[in-house]
């Protein structure tokens, strides 16, 4: 009778072994997930990067028309112009290009600061699902094994038990 009791253990260590199995490809799909939406929101951050550059770009280019058209108005058809005008001119084309590198590098690090943080949320999650994943091969392991041992278990009972002939 003690190979019923086996055989009983021995298909709840198979479910067992089922739930881990499923849990492990379960993981596998949140990784496979994660990936896709890190690589989704690295794209989406990279064009809204590359939209606020384009738009910081054009500012600029619209400042120093401004100034120029400023500069041209200001001495009529003269082409050479007087010297303080032109060394304004030259201090507003000196002014916006600092102020747009400073924005550039302002944004750059914003962006930077994003996609590190980005970054870093996705290594977390990585990290706990191959810690989990670690965890439940090893049960998995320990599982499987217990499941042989009950197989040899049974097999040794249902011999000793077998009647035999002399």
């Amino acid at each position: 009778m003690g190979w019923v009791t086996l055989s009983l253990r021995k298909m709840a260590l198979k479910q067992r072994i089922s739930n881990l199995e499923y849990r492990l490809v379960q993981i596998s799909q949140e990784q496979q997930s994660l990936a896709n939406s890190s690589s989704y929101a690295q794209r989406e951050l990279g064009m809204i990067q590359n939209q606020k550059n384009s738009q910081l770009s054009v500012d600029r280019l619209n400042l120093l028309k401004q100034a120029r058209n400023n500069y041209q108005s200001s001495n009529g058809n003269n082409s050479t112009g007087s010297y303080d005008a032109q060394l304004n001119l030259q201090t507003a084309l000196d002014e916006i290009n600092l102020n747009y590198q400073f924005e550039q590098m302002n944004m750059e690090s914003i962006f930077q600061a994003q996609q590190d943080a980005l970054l870093q949320e996705v290594n977390t999650k990585q990290q706990q699902l191959e810690l989990e994943q670690e965890q439940i091969q090893t049960q998995l392991s320990a599982a499987r094994a217990e499941e042989e041992q009950l197989s040899e278990a049974v097999s040794q009972d249902i011999k000793n038990g077998a009647i035999k002939l002399v």
